[in-house]
């Protein structure tokens, strides 16, 4: 799509009238995105009093999210005959300044316009899942419906049979888009053609929990787009003839649990959900579960448990979900964004689908991008793209005119890569022959102020805490594992160490029962496959060379700018420092400090480096 059009997306507007719509995602919200809706009600209402807007007649909106979370609050105006402008991190005190300028002057408030690459960047991606993120209002379903929605669900019902509809799928490429990668179509087929009881029970399932720390795609998609991801849903449902459907997400995804239970009042009122769906005498009912705040949660089979009433902990499989899921019948389970896809895959045809990415890993992915780079947020890629196309084309390069360091990719259970393999793409098949995974779709690039220890010892420390304990290779395996690297980033660590860790992580990876000890290990396997001459030189010469790894912190007085003032002597816990009175500089016994940082921010003449 070019510029040009990129720019003219727009939502479905009154013949004349102008539009402005806010971006109230999770975000944007947390950014002030209500203070700037009522500010600009506010404003309007006071124009509109005192005929400064002339004839001009201005609507509010709100939308979802796009995926550029650190340029939140974002607005969009949208005039008749003209392109549409977005405005970025937009302030309740930047609104009037933005009416009188665009609204009335009829120029752009070029103080937060969004730049050209804004819009080139959208139009670069390739957006499916997130096609509607920051175009619609996600709590009508007319704006839905407006823009095509909900016409993959009739086509699905009245050009398909059920076996046809899992063939389509299975033609387009379509993967699980959770991490695992599984071929969805195989997927629904399992679930299709597994025995089930008497009634025919088959239930189908949304996941929308995400632990990781990094990854909100899921969240974002179901916040901004929930008639999306029922639509795809109620598609695989009538191709495997579920009976009931649930979508798992979390109880502090407050803002999707309401979108999304709205969308689905609002599809049985319009004769998508419930009885006799478009006449077509299928008949199913989607309701939402809540589940709690755990990581673990994510599994599959856990979060089955979960919705049984169960404590969520992983089984092991087979049997699998598709043949023995919840309560035992067959159950077709894929992410908020797998479903997102499907409705487009229905409407434009698996040969469109599978026309992007490699030929193992057809189509695109939202991922979750983060580190010392000019955007961060979500972006939509062709599986084609690699690495060094994100961070340089997407995102704008590395800050502050500083190198890549490293890549870490797939969040806690991901890890870690050096700028040698940048040009790796980012399908499933490439990620692994590199020593990482998916995971849940996020990466991070940095430039040298990370440490590749300091970061392992976050994701270990993470899966730790997150671990359900059923297992000893995890529940054991992981504290073992936080505790060497903890040796090593204070000082205490030997360089056979290194050895024993890789040995350790391999049995922790091979020995655990599900996912999360099987790949919580990555970030320590692939950090000392990758940047092992950095784990030595933490042993040998006890230098974090990104200053991240405060136990190895070493403290010295610069007696020239030494005032003798005591001011260091009184905060060590330890009695360390010696002198620093009756004109004698100051002494740092570094056998006796805990490095605790005391003296340093005590000093007022910067004497302590």
């Amino acid at each position: 799509m070019p510029v040009a059009e990129a720019k003219k997306q727009a939502t479905e507007q009154k013949q004349g009238t102008i539009k402005i719509t806010v971006c109230k995602s999770l975000s944007g919200i947390a950014e002030g995105a209500e203070l700037v809706y009522s500010e600009f009600e506010k404003q309007i209402a006071a124009m509109s009093a005192n005929a400064e807007l002339g004839d001009k007649n201005c609507e509010m909106g709100k939308v979802g999210c796009r995926g550029y979370c650190s340029r939140d609050v974002l607005v969009d105006v949208y005039i008749p005959g003209e392109e549409r402008v977005t405005y970025e991190k937009v302030k309740p005190e930047m609104v009037s300044q933005i009416l009188k300028d665009h609204i009335v002057g009829g120029k752009v408030f070029k103080k937060a316009a969004a730049k050209e690459d804004y819009y080139q960047n959208l139009e670069k991606q390739s957006r499916v899942a997130t096609e509607f993120g920051g175009r619609i209002d996600p709590e009508s379903i007319d704006e839905y419906i407006a823009v095509g929605g909900y016409e993959g669900l009739k086509k699905a019902i009245k050009s398909f049979k059920p076996n046809e509809l899992i063939e389509e799928i299975k033609k387009s490429g379509l993967r699980g888009k959770g991490g695992g990668g599984f071929v969805t179509g195989v997927k629904w087929e399992k679930t299709a053609n597994a025995p089930t009881d008497d009634l025919g029970t088959r239930y189908i399932m949304v996941n929308g929990d995400e632990g990781n720390p990094a990854s909100y795609m899921d969240r974002s998609i179901m916040e901004g787009c929930p008639h999306q991801v029922i639509e795809g849903l109620l598609i695989g449902a009538f191709a495997i003839q579920a009976t009931e459907g649930i979508i798992y997400t979390r109880s502090d995804y407050t803002i999707a649990v309401k979108r999304l239970k709205m969308a689905l009042e609002a599809a049985r009122e319009r004769g998508f959900l419930g009885d006799n769906i478009l006449g077509s005498g299928y008949s199913i009912d989607i309701s939402v579960h809540e589940g709690m705040e755990a990581f673990i949660n994510g599994e599959s089979t856990a979060l089955m448990q979960s919705v049984e009433g169960k404590r969520p902990m992983p089984k092991a499989q087979p049997p699998h979900s598709c043949n023995q899921g919840l309560w035992g019948k067959p159950t077709l389970l894929n992410n908020a964004e797998t479903w997102a896809t499907v409705p487009a895959i229905i409407k434009k045809g698996a040969d469109w689908y599978a026309s992007m990415g490699p030929d193992n890993a057809n189509g695109c992915k939202v991922w979750a991008i983060s580190g010392n780079i000019k955007y961060n947020g979500l972006m939509e890629l062709d599986m084609n793209t690699t690495f060094k196309d994100v961070i340089e084309d997407f995102c704008g390069g590395i800050q502050k005119k500083k190198s890549l360091k490293l890549i870490h990719a797939g969040g806690v259970t991901g890890g870690f890569l050096p700028p040698e393999l940048a040009e790796t793409k980012t399908d499933y098949e490439s990620l692994l022959n590199v020593g990482v995974i998916m995971g849940q779709a996020s990466f991070a690039a940095y430039d040298e102020s990370a440490c590749v220890i300091d970061l392992a010892k976050f994701s270990i420390g993470f899966n730790e805490a997150e671990t359900c304990g059923k297992c000893t290779p995890c529940r054991i395996g992981l504290t073992l594992i936080k505790n060497k690297l903890n040796d090593i980033s204070e000082g205490r660590g030997k360089l056979e160490d290194i050895d024993k860790l890789e040995k350790l992580c391999q049995e922790v990876n091979m020995t655990s029962l599900c996912g999360l000890g099987e790949t919580a290990v990555h970030a320590v396997l692939t950090g000392i496959k990758y940047f092992r001459k950095e784990y030595e030189r933490h042993i040998t010469d006890q230098i974090c060379d990104a200053a991240k790894c405060t136990g190895l912190y070493h403290y010295l007085v610069k007696p020239d700018d030494c005032v003798a003032c005591g001011a260091c002597i009184k905060p060590c816990p330890t009695g360390a420092i010696t002198g620093g009175t009756r004109k004698e500089p100051a002494h740092i016994d570094m056998d006796l400090c805990i490095n605790c940082n005391a003296c340093y921010q005590a000093c007022g003449f910067l004497a302590i480096q």
